[in-house]
């Protein structure tokens, strides 16, 4: 029976189990394998007690994407790496190489100079006041809300996207006093019920982002890992994934529904009439269903496909466009439309099925498929050229962090709360390059401003007795 031990003991522990069944269960074991190996040094390195996990959590959710390759291609190609691609091993060791290179920008700088010990944490956690976190968060929560009745369209959508983000500021405040004061342990269950329920009222599959958060707090105080810890996450992971299958199955049908035929990722039904439906869809799924959705499952998790399709034809049939895209990418972003009234949106199935040669449904179908800023990259510098344009990404993540980290305000927990609420959205590794830099730029802007008008004023507050 597994005891106590050491975190990286017991990291290491686990991936030598996992990799053992794995070669006995698995086709192409070698590659799952592999991307094991490195989120156990990945974990090992940058999963911190006592400090905000993001980035682990960034760097492993980008793993478990590409992980996910694999196991796509044994389920839908029945273990033949070749039969849809020409460079499925070689999109899948580049994208391992990628995440490698995110890793050690990212461990080399993030918490230099930085040591923030448990009686430190300790110290923080305490001079917040429960009640006024709670009232915070429900202040927070509030303004989100009518923040999202806005960030569906005009000039100032980001801003309002971005604004909605606070209310998770307020959420991990919530979590860090619930586990110091059993007492908020309900209001907590409560908060965390709501994003989850409020989560399918969306377009997207806003549900999970609650589980991300939670994971994230909950990270901060994990110095060992026991059999219980082990079993708790085993179990959370597998109700998660069991409600994504089934969203998977769903979620074509319920947002024609919520859109109402309009072909926009906008919700134009109540929030009644939505759970209703979402009811009815969920209740029809079959056990065969349920299987037959898992190879969608893994082909919308890994978009490895999409950098292996772009390594087909780039540059056999495209040339390698020599900044081009990242050059259209900061354009979009840093140009404002008064000054290119023409700029349009954003359709990121166009740069997709222009690299990749499959022709992918865009904005007008209400849908979008990317090729992923690790894509951008490629196709722009191929290799090893990509790999410094990761490393300028992870040297810009990493320099905001910090900053916020530790300039934010003079409370290292709402610090805490400012940075994951940040850098959450960056957890995915099919964001379109353009996107990913949208969100980082007006994020950015959005929360230095905060800073200086909010908040100092939200910590004094909430740190008054």
């Amino acid at each position: 029976m597994m005891k106590n031990i050491s975190l990286q003991a017991s990291i290491y522990f686990i991936l030598a189990v996992a990799v053992l069944l794995l070669s006995l269960l698995l086709p192409n074991a070698w590659m799952v394998s592999l991307g094991l190996i490195i989120l156990a040094i990945i974990t090992a390195t940058t999963w911190k007690p006592y400090l905000p996990n993001v980035f682990f959590f960034i760097l492993a959710y980008h793993l478990l994407q590409v992980i996910t390759f694999p196991l796509y291609i044994n389920y839908s190609w029945n273990g033949n790496v070749d039969y849809n691609t020409e460079h499925a091993v070689k999109a899948f060791i580049v994208a391992l190489i990628g995440i490698l290179v995110l890793w050690l920008v990212i461990v080399k700088l993030v918490y230099k100079n930085v040591v923030i010990t448990k009686e430190i944490f300790e110290i923080h956690v305490a001079q917040l006041n429960p009640k006024k976190v709670l009232i915070v968060y429900l202040f927070l929560y509030f303004i989100a809300n009518i923040a999202g009745t806005f960030a569906d369209s005009g000039v100032l959508r980001q801003v309002f996207i971005n604004i909605q983000l606070l209310k998770w500021m307020g959420f991990v405040l919530l979590g860090y006093v619930s586990i110091r004061s059993k007492v908020y342990r309900l209001y907590f269950f409560i908060a965390f019920s709501l994003e989850f329920v409020g989560g399918f009222f969306s377009f997207f599959s806003s549900f999970k982002m609650v589980f991300f958060y939670t994971a994230i707090i909950l990270m901060t105080y994990v110095r060992n890992i026991s059999l219980k810890t082990v079993v708790q996450f085993f179990t959370i992971g597998t109700f998660l994934f069991i409600i994504i299958v089934y969203w998977t199955a769903i979620k074509g049908e319920y947002r024609a529904f919520l859109n109402q035929g309009t072909k926009t990722q906008t919700v134009q039904v109540s929030q009644s009439d939505a759970f209703n439906k979402l009811n009815e869809l969920a209740s029809s799924v079959s056990t065969t269903v349920f299987n037959e959705t898992l190879g969608d499952l893994y082909y919308r998790l890994q978009y490895v496909f999409h950098l292996s399709k772009a390594m087909d034809i780039v540059p056999s049939e495209v040339p390698y466009q020599n900044g081009s895209v990242w050059g259209e990418n900061i354009k979009f972003v840093l140009v404002p439309r008064f000054l290119d009234p023409d700029k349009g949106t954003i359709d990121a199935s166009l740069k997709t099925s222009k690299f990749t040669g499959i022709e992918f449904a865009g904005v007008d179908k209400g849908t979008s498929i990317s090729l992923g800023y690790f894509g951008d990259c490629y196709v722009d510098f191929g290799i090893p050229g990509m790999f410094a344009v990761l490393a300028i990404i992870a040297f810009m993540w990493v320099r905001i962090y910090r900053y916020f980290l530790l300039k934010a305000t003079s409370n290292l927990v709402v610090n805490y709360s400012i940075t994951i609420a940040f850098f959450v959205q960056f957890a995915y590794f099919e964001s379109d390059g353009t996107f990913m830099l949208g969100r980082l730029y007006t994020t950015f802007v959005v929360f230095f401003l905060f800073k200086i008008l909010f908040f100092k004023r939200i910590e004094r507050y909430i740190t008054s007795w």
